[in-house]
């Protein structure tokens, strides 16, 4: 497998490879099962009704919110405090379009935003049919939360992600520097 060749292509392809924990951010601290635990308290069935409760929520950053500088909330507390930054939004989202029986992965990777801003973010890639959406849940409105990934994968470079059973790599993971430095593994 040549790095260089990958990070030339389709940062969207899946690779069998699993990169550690540690690759999606400081924060990430424990296993992706471990979101999928214990009760949710709120009603939400669909992409659509995922969004809006989430337009209910308040973005904050772990600095702010938690005096910390990288901390994921469970998303049974993020249902609490309703205020978060892209990974708690991103985390319970997923956790919601999973419980409605929706294909859904969660997804850090680069974000190039039209103002300029360029960063790490995550969000939650979802199918329904044969065409997959981008789920950002720190959007402000349904229609720029819930957009096909053709409309906005220049936008995403998506590096990591995972499923309730295991973790992944994105061709993008190699579009970075450090990314072409993670130990991976082949899946099991």
């Amino acid at each position: 497998m040549d790095p260089g060749r990958l990070a030339a292509g389709d940062p969207w392809v899946r690779l069998p490879l699993t990169p550690p924990l540690q690759a999606f951010g400081p924060g990430a601290q424990h296993e992706f099962s471990r979101y999928l635990e214990g009760a949710s308290r709120v009603e939400a069935r669909s992409p659509v009704t995922i969004a809006e409760w989430l337009l209910t929520c308040r973005y904050a950053d772990d600095q702010s919110l938690l005096d910390e500088h990288d901390h994921w909330l469970h998303p049974a507390s993020f249902e609490l405090v309703r205020s978060g930054d892209c990974e708690d939004y991103s985390l319970w989202a997923w956790r919601k379009l999973l419980e409605a029986g929706i294909a859904a992965e969660f997804v850090v990777g680069m974000q190039h935003r039209q103002d300029g801003f360029v960063g790490r973010h995550a969000w939650v890639l979802f199918r329904e049919g044969t065409e997959e959406f981008v789920f950002d849940g720190v959007q402000r409105s349904v229609t720029t939360i819930i957009r096909p990934r053709t409309v906005v994968e220049s936008e995403y470079v998506p590096q990591v992600g995972a499923v309730p059973e295991r973790r992944f790599v994105f061709a993008g993971l190699f579009r970075s520097d450090w990314g072409r430095r993670v130990k991976l593994e082949p899946h099991k």
